[in-house]
């Protein structure tokens, strides 16, 4: 069974995800998701009954290849909440964020980014989905180049 979820179901999902299975859970259960995380490992998060009487697996991955500094459970957590707080926006405002996708439409890239700035490193954080799985939404958690972000500094004119 193929997926179809519209953008703005995928956001709130995930967003009430991230908040009941990571954000306001207890530290230590936390520190034990990203690690498994961490570790290349899927977390499943739920299962959700669909409209046509279907189920879906929900799965979570963690793509952390660019992030750039130490990627530990604190700085996870702080991009994560900020992340969430991005995603709620673009919610509220009932808009459309940029989405690219493969030419099958089955993996997504949510242009909404986390930006941060941890121990002097530039990091950007976005969601991703997978749905080319049978019956399974895999959300992905994924680290992407922060220098597209970057803000120029206007240039300086010394007289």
């Amino acid at each position: 069974m193929k997926v179809n979820m519209d953008t703005s179901s995928v956001l709130t999902i995930s967003v009430n995800l991230f908040k009941t299975c990571l954000l306001d859970v207890g530290r230590t259960e936390a520190k034990r998701y990203f690690k498994e995380l961490e570790a290349g490992r899927e977390l499943f998060l739920t299962k959700m009954d669909m409209p046509d009487k279907s189920t879906v697996r929900i799965r979570l991955q963690l793509m952390p290849e660019e992030f750039r500094g130490h990627l530990n459970f604190s700085a996870f957590k702080l991009q994560l909440q900020m992340l969430c707080a991005e995603l709620v926006k673009v919610i509220q405002a009932k808009s459309e964020p940029i989405v690219m996708s493969d030419d099958s439409g089955q993996q997504l890239v949510f242009n909404i980014p986390a930006i941060s700035h941890i121990d002097g490193y530039l990091n950007a954080l976005v969601l991703a989905a997978d749905l080319r799985r049978s019956g399974e939404l895999v959300l992905q958690l994924m680290f992407i180049d922060p220098e597209q972000y970057r803000v120029a500094e206007p240039a300086s004119v010394e007289g």
